[in-house]
């Protein structure tokens, strides 16, 4: 009786669960694309490196596309070194085996963990627990992060543990606030990418607004030791392999006529700014047609641009902070994290690169847990609970935001 009962009441549960079910299998999808990732694993190549003591690549990585820095004869890499160090416990198991880790092994789970930490620092602002998750799930498939999440070469799983890092950031300032522990997460943010630890200007604010004097020293020292560490961690990486601790090889990168073009102007330049905002803001997907030079579009009709997608196409729902009455930022808070977002932004716009074969602009994803934190703190001053819209909208933006992820990947 019991088994039967449960079998009468399995379609309207699934009529209940449709937009549920439909996340998690677009999330199983997700991890299983990123786990079965080959190419591009030149953290687990450098995380090799290291355990043999060399700064550089100890195999070849490839040439143009691959992003490799030619110095003296030897291949080093450009990116901060902290996905390596991460990996370097796994490459050494697996080595003991005579196998070869990929970074898929790993970013699955950092996936899920950044599930994790975004519901809980949800339910810390005070939404429930199911609709902490259903935000939960609309970061990491209403977003650019679907993008990064699904590919684990060597660039998103970058910026997967810098998502990661963000969110670990935010929800222990959120939750206990130990100072000591916010200056290690920042520094590792800015060994992993720099330009993303601009979150320390967040935590500066907060330190310097809701402090009182005489506990404000020891609390700064207790956040910018760690962060300095890092800076100068970086610093004699840059000596042992170019000599130079503010050189990070990257006017050596192996790279296209066009991208050297624009390095050429600068690697930060206010120069680079409308290229990259106008892709941030502004980017829609493309036609598929038969041909480059066809009208006839064909299936699947529009496609991902991978010079980049508006963050708004990609997570529509963010435009809710720009509808807000001016009291509803009233909140120190929320303007100390909007103008940290901004910083941020103007330093990932003023890049020579825009993140070429990517899915939604995602150098955007150093700023945009920032924006995230916004928008659950606006909504929550609103709502109580999440509205049948938003759901509507968010389940929409996620399904969008697949389609158009299959014709990237």
């Amino acid at each position: 009786m019991i088994t039967k009962s449960i079998l009468n009441k399995f379609p309207e549960y699934i009529n209940k669960n449709v937009i549920s079910i439909l996340f998690v299998m677009i999330f199983l999808f997700i991890l299983l694309t990123d786990f079965l990732t080959q190419n591009g694993q030149q953290f687990s190549e450098l995380a090799n490196s290291f355990l043999h003591l060399k700064p550089y690549f100890l195999h070849s990585i490839g040439g143009v596309g691959q992003d490799p820095i030619l110095y003296r004869g030897k291949i080093y890499w450009g990116e901060g070194l902290f996905p390596a160090i991460v990996l370097m416990p796994f490459v050494l198991l697996f080595n003991s085996l005579h196998l070869f880790f990929y970074q898929g092994f790993l970013q699955w789970v950092l996936v899920i963990i950044t599930l994790i930490i975004i519901k809980k620092m949800a339910v810390k602002i005070g939404f429930s627990n199911k609709d902490s998750l259903f935000l939960a799930f609309v970061f990491l498939l209403g977003t650019v992060y679907i993008g990064v999440a699904s590919v684990s070469s060597s660039w998103f799983f970058a910026q997967v543990i810098t998502t990661l890092l963000i969110f670990l950031t935010l929800y222990e300032f959120l939750h206990r606030k130990r100072w000591w522990l916010l200056g290690i997460l920042s520094g590792l943010l800015f060994i992993t990418r720099a330009t993303a630890a601009g979150i320390i200007v967040f935590l500066l604010l907060e330190l310097f607004s809701e402090r009182r004097s005489n506990s404000r020293l020891k609390l700064a020292v207790q956040l910018l030791l760690p962060f300095g560490i890092a800076i100068l961690l970086t610093g004699l990486y840059n000596f042992v392999r170019f000599n130079n601790p503010f050189n990070g090889g990257y006017l050596y990168q192996d790279i296209s006529t066009i991208s050297a073009a624009s390095r050429s102007i600068g690697l930060f330049s206010l120069k680079h700014i409308p290229f990259n905002l106008y892709h941030a803001l502004f980017g829609t997907p493309v036609i598929s047609t038969a041909t480059n030079s066809s009208w006839q579009a064909i299936y699947p009709f529009i496609k991902n641009n991978p010079y980049g997608l508006s963050i708004f196409i990609t997570s529509p729902f963010l435009l809710y902070i720009f509808y807000q009455k001016k009291s509803a930022f009233k909140s120190n808070q929320i303007k100390n994290l909007i103008i940290t977002a901004i910083i941020i932004a103007i330093a990932v716009f003023s890049y020579y690169g825009v993140g070429i074969y990517q899915y939604g602009y995602r150098y955007s994803l150093d700023f945009l847990p920032e924006l995230f934190l916004i928008f659950l703190l606006l909504y929550k001053q609103r709502h109580k609970n999440l509205s049948f819209g938003f759901k509507v909208l968010a389940s929409t933006s996620i399904i969008l935001n697949f389609y158009l992820l299959l014709t990237f990947l």
